[in-house]
């Protein structure tokens, strides 16, 4: 089974009827069709089966995932022993696995979309969201790496140092895995292994717990690394910063998110959380929520409708309805609960106001406000579209209609 593909159906089940034949789900006759052949039952005890099949690799020990530092454990007995193998860390929806030799970890897979090279060398900075998608889009006999580096967005330094921190990061999160199953399969090398590399277990093993801990610390003043730092005066009692902090505060503008500064930086979000962390104590920032939207495409987003209402307006004046008309918009979203998006209503020319837009937006709990308010225009202008039917002619109205909805059509989100 390769683990670099989506993440496994944790969820697949085989029924074992009275007389003893099996009934595998759909999801687990995927599964046990990569593995045809004749198995041995070693163990059925407690609910637990275990089957071997005739070429396997030796399975040193396997069990059940009961707390956080069971794979912590682990990892440090088969540091300690010398042992070489793989430990298969199942949990979060998601296998992980680790390749031990020696007291080093060799090299790491996972299917966990986090764990994907391409989004380990995003959060780095090396490569931008647009690069990503592409050279995921044309993985085929090569891998990820290998395009990158043909398309000249990495060197082979920047690739190398992109899979020894892709293998720390697979590392890094099997450690917190506190409920799932693990098993270490002892004997050659897999054919499908990683790029082979030497990192300490054990220094990987400190810099885990030291994690896990100061990160806990960290959360109960920074929450979310999709809050933005906003650099504040220097307090007289400041302290000097090293240069890692140094990086991050010149970076803390309040439209950065932490997760944009561990990009522009490098230095990852852990280094970054916790320089920000320490700027907090010393009062060198202040964090406040990101914006969810960005006020120029609102901005464009509104103006677009604007000119389509403003056109319908003038052609009801030419009628004199204008001031009815008005007067049923204003009506109009007053009751139908725009009034957080659009305000009192539309000024004299039957246009919304752009500012009062942005302000607005923000204040509004909605998931994808952007797109939310794009539906309250195409409704705004569809009523107001509505009014003016009672004031036109019936050739004006089919006229403007027509027009007015091929402009709607054109209006998308950008």
């Amino acid at each position: 089974m390769k683990y670099d593909a989506a993440p496994l159906p944790v969820a697949a089940r085989i029924t074992i009827a009275s007389d003893g034949s099996l009934r595998p789900d759909e999801d687990a006759r995927a599964r046990l069709a990569q593995h045809p052949g004749s198995f041995e039952l070693i163990l059925d005890h407690g609910g637990v089966i275990l089957l071997r099949g005739g070429a396997h690799a030796r399975l040193h020990m396997a069990g059940e995932i009961l707390g956080r530092m069971a794979v912590m454990e682990m990892i440090n007995i088969i540091a300690s022993s010398n042992w070489r193998g793989e430990l298969h860390v199942v949990g979060g929806d998601a296998v992980r696995v680790l390749h031990f030799d020696q007291g080093a970890l060799k090299g790491a897979r996972s299917n966990a979309p986090t764990n994907r090279l391409g989004e380990v060398l995003f959060r780095e900075g090396i490569l931008d969201r647009g690069q990503v998608s592409l050279l995921s889009a044309e993985i085929g006999e090569k891998r990820f790496g290998e395009l990158a580096v043909e398309r000249g967005f990495v060197t082979a330094a920047q690739l190398y140092q992109g899979l020894q921190r892709q293998a720390e990061d697979i590392f890094f999160s099997a450690l917190v895995v506190a409920e799932g199953f693990y098993a270490f399969m002892v004997g050659d090398e897999p054919e499908e292994a990683a790029t082979t590399m030497h990192l300490s277990v054990q220094a990987l093993l400190m810099e885990g717990v030291q994690r896990i801990d100061e990160m806990a610390l960290f959360r109960e003043r920074i929450p979310s690394s999709s809050l933005c730092p906003i650099r504040q005066p220097e307090p007289t009692s400041a302290k000097q910063l090293d240069d890692g902090s140094e990086r991050v505060l010149a970076l803390c503008d309040g439209e950065r998110t932490i997760e944009d500064i561990a990009r522009a930086t490098g230095l990852g979000e852990f280094a970054t959380t916790k320089a920000v962390y320490h700027l907090l104590q010393q009062k060198l920032v202040t964090l406040q929520t990101a914006k969810r939207v960005d006020s120029a495409k609102v901005e464009a987003l509104v103006g677009r409708f604007n000119a389509v209402l403003q056109d319908i307006f003038v052609a009801v004046a030419t009628y004199g309805g204008l001031d009815q008309t008005r007067a049923t918009l204003d009506a109009w979203i007053q009751g139908s609960g725009y009034g957080p998006f659009f305000g009192e209503g539309v000024d004299e020319l039957g246009a919304i106001d752009p500012a009062f837009v942005v302000r607005a937006i923000e204040g509004v709990q909605t998931e994808h406000p952007l797109e939310a308010l794009h539906q309250a225009l195409h409704e705004l202008a569809a009523f107001a579209l509505f009014s003016a039917t009672t004031t036109l002619p019936r050739d004006q109205e089919l006229s403007l209609a027509r027009d007015v909805n091929a402009r709607l059509k054109a209006i998308r989100i950008g």
